[in-house]
């Protein structure tokens, strides 16, 4: 009597073919919109995979949701771009993270990009984008380091629940010092080389933060003593105006003296002693 049994393989091919099916799947207004920044961006060879004949699930740099097909993730990382940021890009409204990472993307922040209702990471570092930060920008994990942005912080991101934030390399002004306290979510916390200015004495450092590098900016004041007690992972406030005697801890001892100097009148260890 003939086996009834399927081949093992071709059980396999069996159970497994609903879920290739969901992968590729790929939502119809997503790939249209994915296919406007293509040409955004002025078609680069990079994205030859982004073709109207296969499932936008499949290209490079995109990630959908196996269920929905949606687009959840979309990255166009060192390509070389000189485009600005694609208005298509406000289509893809199940998008949760974006990378725009190491282009020549130039021209502003359009504020649409923080109105994403379900955007919670955002790299748009090492690009040529100009102007302010938009108030809506308040992605719980943001990197803008490396451009040419202008001007103070929106007083929104007061109230952000950031995780990660790095600013660092712009030319940004003013008070940064609602981006602390004790109650924040805050993990790490770039701010070098800008041109921020507030009292550090007065803020309250978060309770989870083990990164904080605020080198080269016009920060005043003097160092908190909660820093003796952190588990710093990064510690920078050199280049500033501060003064005071650095707090001593079993983390701070770990940063040599690079990590203080050219500051107003700091002291103690790893500098000179306090007189």
């Amino acid at each position: 009597m003939p086996s009834t049994k399927y081949p093992s393989f071709l059980f396999l091919l069996l159970l497994t073919a609903p879920l290739f099916a969901s992968a590729a799947r790929c939502d119809k207004a997503d790939k249209s919109a994915l296919l406007a920044i293509k040409a955004a961006f002025n078609n680069p060879p990079d994205l030859s995979s982004w073709t109207s004949n296969t499932s936008c699930c499949t290209w490079d740099g995109i990630d959908c949701n196996a269920t929905t097909g949606r687009v959840t993730s979309l990255t166009v990382f060192a390509l070389n771009i000189s485009a600005p940021i694609p208005s298509a890009i406000s289509k893809l409204t199940a998008l949760q993270s974006l990378n725009l990472a190491y282009n020549r993307l130039y021209g502003p922040i359009p504020p649409f990009i923080g109105l994403l209702p379900e955007l919670a990471f955002l790299r748009l570092d090492g690009n040529l984008l100009t102007g302010t930060i938009p108030s809506t920008l308040t992605i719980f994990d943001l990197s803008l380091v490396g451009n040419r942005l202008t001007g103070p912080l929106p007083l929104s991101f007061a109230k952000a629940n950031f995780a990660d934030v790095d600013l660092s390399d712009n030319k940004l002004t003013g008070d940064a010092s609602f981006l602390f306290g004790r109650d924040k979510n805050l993990n790490a916390l770039h701010l070098s080389n800008n041109s921020f200015k507030f009292d550090l004495t007065k803020v309250d450092i978060p309770k989870g933060l083990d990164i904080l590098v605020i080198d080269h900016n016009e920060i005043y004041g003097s160092i908190p003593a909660e820093v003796a007690a952190m588990k710093w992972l990064q510690f920078d406030v050199s280049y500033n105006q501060l003064c005071g005697p650095i707090p001593q801890g079993r983390y701070t001892r770990r940063f040599g003296a690079k990590h203080f100097d050219h500051n107003k009148c700091l002291c103690g260890a790893p500098l000179a002693q306090c007189k």
